[in-house]
């Protein structure tokens, strides 16, 4: 088969991208043709399909800050309707003659003209969810005061509640923006009228599309992210510190798990990444003198060796997680994992099993799981055991393979 992989961005950015070239590797080992789409990001990786790339337009607050005035036009419209993406996608189809469009990641650049061009070209288009996007003005299901949406206002069309809170970078006009483009998706059906199949890594988020996007259950499938640890030895090194990776902002709960570890006995952390409130936690963490290590952004190399080495990882994150790749990075390596009740996290981390979980936001829970693994290294290597055992068996590339390709076959009939 030949599939065209579509996303915005083309380099390993975040969980959304590592799961593109996952899939995109595990296609082409099993002798399938994997077309790249996406925009003209200059972090992208080199492709031979990047004649086809349309303009990419950035978004963010300062990046918005030095568009010309036509390119801040054209970035809107694009949100509404990319016309050129449409029209490299009609014919990077008449050229390469794919079987299945899949969209990653698409929304407010590539938009749904995409998934338009490929049905007015008879191909089937999937779009697997690896956000709130559909849902959410602000993709993450968080307020403008970083509190959870629970009731995702906005697919009620609540525009007073989105405006009072500011949800896209703290503007009204941003916000705005957003919450139009969003009514427009919604009330014209754009993807719900072009995506053949939904793909949601978590049934939390496969339930929370048939609850609140009002999905006809057939047409969104849960399929768990995978990794291939077959060349990856579990380890029974234990410095006895604990790991976080990722971004450093509130909605992953990073202040908790520092409040968490203040309130123990000197538990050793090491956390890895960087974000808008570095800062903020490094001053915490000085003021309190915790043993806690910022060590920046980590490439991919650095991480394994730092997830090697720790006692266990932990994932304390406040909103609406979906499946993070953190957690199977750590139980390739025979590593338990501490995450909180959030989203699909607690479809990966089973209690007293592959490690443990707490109420998110609870900096005592927390840190009394902290507290339990810090004196039981035992407890904590048997844990780490029972994850890498459920990883091979259930979460490993063929069991994901066979699943993707049933996905393919549905669509294509």
């Amino acid at each position: 088969m030949k599939i065209v992989f579509a996303s915005k961005f083309y380099y390993r950015r975040g969980g959304l991208e590592a799961y593109l070239f996952k899939a995109k590797n595990l296609l082409e080992e099993r002798g399938h043709k994997v077309i790249i789409f996406s925009t003209t990001y200059h972090e992208n990786v080199q492709s031979e399909f990047s004649k086809y790339f349309c303009k990419y337009y950035d978004l963010s607050k300062s990046g918005a800050s030095d568009n010309t005035l036509v390119d801040k036009a054209k970035a809107v419209i694009n949100m509404y309707f990319n016309y050129e993406a449409y029209k490299n996608m009609e014919k990077l189809i008449r050229d390469t003659n794919p079987d299945i469009v899949q969209g990653f990641g698409v929304t407010r650049h590539l938009s749904y003209s995409i998934f338009q061009a490929a049905g007015h070209m008879n191909v089937p288009a999937v779009m697997r969810l690896s956000d709130y996007a559909l849902l959410c003005p602000n993709t993450t299901a968080m307020d403008g005061a970083g509190e959870i949406c629970s009731d995702f206002a906005c697919s009620r069309h609540n525009l007073s509640k989105i405006l009072r809170r500011k949800c896209i970078q703290d503007s009204i006009p941003a916000t705005l923006i957003g919450k139009l483009e969003f009514m427009f998706n919604t009330l014209m059906d754009t993807y719900k009228r072009h995506v053949d199949c939904f793909i949601a890594p978590s049934r939390f988020l496969q339930q929370t599309f048939i609850t609140h996007y009002n999905l006809m259950p057939e047409k969104i499938v849960y399929l768990p992210i995978f990794l291939n640890c077959t060349d990856i030895r579990r380890s029974d090194e234990d410095e006895g510190y604990f790991l976080y990776a990722g971004r450093m902002s509130r909605e992953k709960g990073v202040m908790t798990l520092l409040r968490a570890v203040n309130k123990g006995s000197g538990a050793s952390l090491i956390l890895a990444g960087s974000g808008p409130e570095e800062e903020e936690y490094k001053e915490y963490a000085n003021k309190h003198n915790l043993k806690a290590r910022f060590v920046g952004f980590q490439d991919f190399q650095n991480l394994q060796d730092l997830i090697k080495k720790c006692r266990a990882v932990i994932v304390p994150s406040e909103w609406y997680e979906n499946s993070p790749n953190i957690i199977l990075e750590a139980y390739a390596y025979g590593k338990p994992v501490i995450g909180s009740s959030e989203g699909g996290i607690p479809e990966l981390v089973f209690e007293n099993e592959t490690g443990l979980t707490f109420q998110a936001g609870s900096a005592d829970e927390l840190n009394e799981k902290i507290e339990y693994l810090k004196a039981h290294p035992d407890g904590a290597q048997a844990m780490g055991k029972k994850a890498r055992d459920f990883l091979e068996k259930e979460l490993n590339p063929d069991k994901h393979y066979q699943r993707l390709m049933e996905i393919y076959k549905i669509v294509k009939n």
